[in-house]
């Protein structure tokens, strides 16, 4: 990265969508700032860089700005190439892309429904958490601890999220995920997340995150009573 470059990384802590892009930033050796906002209180930093959804994570890199995770995602991918979230064959690339759009707008998206804890939405949620995770188990291939084999992809940096926020899905949605004997690919993939230096310090740490779900619930229920805006929490 040259000595020039300013980022910065607009986020909330809790925000399973500003964690995977801390992740990229700190697989690819990124030197960046974060800026910790308060949605309750936006700051005119994120009014100004994310005019259109005002919401976080914002990615600020010399004086340019880019909001929505994914596309934070690509941005990242495409202004630090190496080393590459995205595999060699155009296959891979292709699966990359796919399971961490499924991710965000799918298992993140039922994940945070857990919050409401009322109503049909949330009953129905705690019933397609487990059946994405078990999802995620057969979408997995090769022998290596990531997603998608031996190496670090999209894919992973979408899901890193689980890794702190597993224990407040399960106590939210009064639920246990699959176990070991049941989806080994993801304790697996879970198991080397949780060693990775990267992914530790990207994401929150898990009992602050469960001690922080009922501020977080709070502010869904009073700011996004009919969903949730992809990349708002």
């Amino acid at each position: 990265m040259a000595s020039e470059d300013q980022v910065k990384l607009l986020l909330i802590r809790p925000s399973p969508f500003a964690m995977s892009c801390a992740l990229a930033l700190n697989h690819k050796g990124v030197k960046f700032e974060v800026v910790e906002e308060n949605l309750r209180s936006k700051s005119e930093l994120l009014l100004q860089t994310n005019p259109v959804y005002k919401q976080v994570p914002v990615l600020h890199h010399n004086g340019r700005s880019i909001s929505q995770s994914l596309v934070i995602l690509e941005y990242i991918q495409e202004a630090w190439p190496d080393p590459s979230l995205l595999p060699q064959t155009p296959y891979e690339r292709a699966l990359a892309r796919f399971w961490a759009d499924y991710i965000n707008k799918k298992f993140l998206e039922t994940g945070l429904k857990l919050m409401k804890r009322f109503g049909e939405e949330h009953e129905t949620a705690r019933k397609d958490i487990v059946q994405q995770f078990e999802t995620l188990e057969k979408g997995m291939i090769g022998d290596g601890p990531f997603f998608l084999g031996s190496r670090m992809s999209l894919a992973d940096v979408a899901l890193v999220p689980l890794v702190p926020w597993m224990a407040s899905f399960e106590a939210l949605g009064d639920l246990k995920f699959p176990d070991a004997q049941q989806c080994g690919r993801m304790h697996r993939w879970l198991a080397a997340m949780r060693e990775n230096p990267n992914v530790i310090a990207s994401v929150p740490d898990s009992d602050w995150l469960l001690n922080s779900t009922i501020n977080v619930r709070q502010y869904i229920s009073e700011h996004h009573p009919g969903g949730l805006l992809e990349g708002g929490v």
